[in-house]
């Protein structure tokens, strides 16, 4: 797309001209509270063009610098308009990627120029947006010390909703800054950077001081929170040397190993480290560096906390991505670690199990032997708790899904695991039970047939063993029996089965069959391929049709609907649904029952877009129907005359059938046909097209089931009562000779309220209550 260049001259004069008339309108005492929220609301919708005008301006040179003094003025007023902040921080961010992409693009004079520019006027800009995230976090301590001194609800609620806003304000202009440090220039760079990190010493040496005072505490949290966000800002432009890479990891490590800090001091130090390792990688991976890190991660596992475990397991697969298989001490690091990360893959936290799952990987590439990082992972198996043997079949699953389809030291050990994990198949926890499921039904698709067919009797007994008094797992061991009968067959399952689930496994059989029926018909089993690890794992596919029959692929109705002997007027008042039946020759298609469609009479065409004809030609032929109504034989075959060059003769007029059932009901039709056609004439004969012909039978239908809603709605019903209603007053009585007192109850009845006689039964209340509209 062309984009059309701007001028930032224009916006100053005239487009600022107009935020400054709204912002004047909204200060005037005269208005009320509600104008002058539309005044302000108007600022911010005239201030949101300078993303436009940031885009591909002209004047960068002659007019950016009047704009950035006028925009730092804007940012400093973020109290009476914290809309402006993402605004301007988006277009700044916006003018920093295009200029910066131009420039690199085509290193043109123009693009270099205002590269330039906006480097040197960036040395105005980063200290307001310094200062704006420290002012953002002021504001959220003063609302936490608020908070801890009243107790009104309504009031704590805005100010968390304050507090939310000002994070994710801080959130917007951290990445401001951290687009704009790629410009800047290095030595004033390096003096921010200096200046942030010597006050995060300092921060962090106050919380230490005031451990006691809980409020002085979350303040300095939430400022040590901000402080580390400027730094990974600062990390992520990738400006900085490797002095000061150096000097930021040597603050962040201790806030990494002490749990002595808030929760979210120790998860941004983690992040701050993960972004270390993900754009200085020759730091990390230096010889002493690497050591230095491992150890750190190995000591600082009891003081993690759990919000700082996702970003943590990050830190290690950058760390391990950095290992020798053929070094001794980075290898004896994976045994170490390896229990933290089993117990991450059953970890509440969506991110925590991904990054875990990750790291999995990473250590299976670092270490470059399968066989002994199966026996790692093998030896967990052997563990007291639940948890950790059901995360370690759970990382068993993840490795043989990933790696034994192209990796043939793997497939090659998959007898031997399944054998192994076999014996948990007598494990009463449900959860050990669901990832030996899971690891089942993993092997069974990715071993081969014949390492598959001596365990066929340990695997399908042990699964089995589920199948009573656990329904949560019937779903995957059908699954699993399933694959195995597509594999080796019914005859070759069925025995291996114990005797008080054969049940199941006939009836499996009688769903396959179904299925191949279908699929002989052309009709899809919607069936779908699991491709997916977090798929195969926990999807609950349901074997059966979900009650669908095999359907005819003319009339929508099933084979089951034409043996119940219901009448043939429902057949009719079916419609026609696409597809067609493949049809069939000789005697299978006299003796197979279905539907049918009548023997034309010669030279009349059926027109099978005309509803009313197909519901008077389509009938169902069972056991007790002449197979002569739905002959395809043409009785004037006989009749037909053709010419010496083999034409055929076609003679006027239509020759007289008698004696014939079937021309018989043919007449009929055509009396019917003639009659829609007089209706829709007014009495006079006429063409009447499809179209017309279908609006006559539908206002027949409608005309018949509007008298038969009249018959019903004209029975009297029954008033419960009555022998006791007074006619002078307005309650009820007791008269004379009555046994039993007067009563204003209606009777229960179970036959009343179902579905069928629940009209009735509102009718018969009306009698004893007043019917009045329900209130919503």
């Amino acid at each position: 797309s062309i984009t059309t260049r701007s001028h930032l001259s224009f916006f100053q004069g005239r487009v600022l001209n107009l935020a400054r008339r709204c912002d004047a309108a909204s200060a005037d005492g005269h208005r009320t509270a509600a104008e002058a929220s539309i005044q302000k609301q108007r600022v911010v919708e005239v201030w949101s063009l300078l993303y436009y005008f940031c885009l591909h301006p002209i004047d960068m040179k002659e007019n950016f610098a009047a704009v950035a003094k006028t925009v730092v003025k804007a940012l400093s007023d973020h109290s009476r308009y914290p809309k402006l902040v993402p605004v301007i921080c988006g277009s700044l961010k916006s003018l920093a990627v295009g200029v910066t992409g131009r420039a690199e693009a085509n290193p043109s004079a123009e693009a270099t120029e205002d590269l330039e520019v906006l480097s040197n006027v960036s040395i105005k800009i980063l200290p307001s947006l310094f200062k704006l995230v420290e002012t953002l976090n002021e504001s959220h301590k003063t609302n936490s010390a608020d908070d801890m001194d009243t107790d009104d609800k309504s009031s704590s609620k805005e100010r968390q909703a304050i507090r939310q806003q000002n994070m994710q304000l801080v959130e917007t202009v951290t990445d401001t800054i951290g687009q704009l440090a790629q410009i800047c220039p290095r030595e004033f760079l390096q003096n921010l950077f200096k200046k942030v990190v010597q006050r995060l010493l300092v921060a962090t040496t106050e919380n230490g001081d005031n451990a006691g005072d809980k409020a002085s505490k979350d303040a300095q949290a939430v400022r040590m929170c901000s402080l580390l966000g400027l730094g990974q800002a600062l990390v992520a432009s990738g400006s900085l040397d490797d002095n000061s890479v150096s000097l930021l990891y040597r603050a962040v490590r201790p806030l990494v190993r002490s749990d002595e800090h808030d929760s979210r001091v120790q998860k941004r130090a983690y992040k701050v480290l993960a972004e270390i390792c993900e754009k200085h990688k020759e730091f990390v991976t230096s010889e002493e560096r690497l050591n230095e890190m491992t150890d750190l991660m190995v000591d600082s596992i009891v003081t993690c906390q759990v919000s700082a475990r996702h970003m943590r397991l990050k830190c290690m697969a950058y760390i391990v991505q950095g290992f020798d298989s053929s070094n001794q001490a980075h290898m004896a690091v994976i045994p170490k670690i390896m229990g933290e990360v089993l117990l991450c893959l059953k970890d509440s936290n969506a991110k925590t199990r991904e990054a875990a799952y990750q790291l999995l990987l990473e250590m299976a590439v670092a270490r470059d032997d399968m066989t002994d990082y199966f026996k790692i992972i093998l030896a967990a198996l052997g563990a007291k708790t639940t948890h950790m043997r059901s995360a370690a079949v759970m990382a068993l699953s993840r490795l043989t899904f990933e790696y034994a389809r192209h990796d043939t030291t793997v497939q090659s050990l998959l007898p031997s695991l399944m054998q192994t994990v076999a014996f948990l198949f007598d494990d009463s926890s449900r959860e050990v039970t669901k990832s030996v499921i899971g690891f089942v039904r993993v092997c069974v698709a990715a071993m081969s047939f014949d390492q598959l067919e001596p365990l066929l009797p340990e695997i399908v007994g042990g699964i089995m063993k589920y199948n009573k008094g656990r329904d949560r797992f019937r779903a995957k061991i059908k699954i699993i029996l399933k694959k195995l009968v597509r594999l080796y067959g019914y005859d070759t399952i069925a025995p291996l089965v114990p005797e008080k689930d054969t049940r199941l496994i006939t009836h499996m059989r009688k769903l396959t069959e179904r299925t191949a029926r279908r699929k002989a018909a052309g009709l899809q089993d919607g069936q779908s391929v699991v491709n997916n690890f977090d798929d195969m794992m926990e999807s609950d596919e349901d074997d059966s049709d979900d009650g669908r029959t095999f359907m005819t692929g003319v009339t929508g109705f099933t084979k089951m609907t034409s043996m119940t002997g219901k009448s043939m007027k429902s057949a009719k008042s079916k419609s026609v649904v696409s597809g067609a039946r493949s049809t069939m020759t000789g005697k299978s298609a006299k003796s197979a029952s279905g539907p049918r469609i009548k023997a034309e009479l010669q030279g009349e065409i059926l027109d099978m877009l005309d509803s009313s004809k197909m519901a008077k030609s389509v009938r169902f032929a069972d056991a007790n129907m002449n197979d002569n109504d739905f002959s395809d034989d043409d009785d004037g075959m006989d009749d037909m005359q053709f010419d010496n060059q083999g034409r055929i003769i076609i003679s006027d007029g239509l020759q007289k059938v008698s004696g014939d059932k079937g021309a018989a009901d043919d007449f009929d039709s055509e009396d019917d046909d003639e009659n829609l056609q007089l209706k829709a004439g007014g009495g006079k004969r006429r063409r009447v097209s499809k179209f017309e012909s279908v609006k006559v039978a539908k206002a027949e239908r409608d005309a018949v089931n509007a008298r038969k809603q009249s018959k019903q709605s004209k029975k009297p019903t029954s008033s419960i009562g009555s022998a006791y209603k007074s006619k002078k007053a307005g309650g009820d009585v007791k008269k004379k000779g009555q046994q039993y007192e007067p009563y204003a109850y209606v009777p229960l009845n179970a036959k009343d309220y179902s579905k069928k006689n629940r009209s009735n039964a509102v009718s018969k209340m009306g009698t004893v209550v007043r019917s009045t509209k329900r209130k919503r």
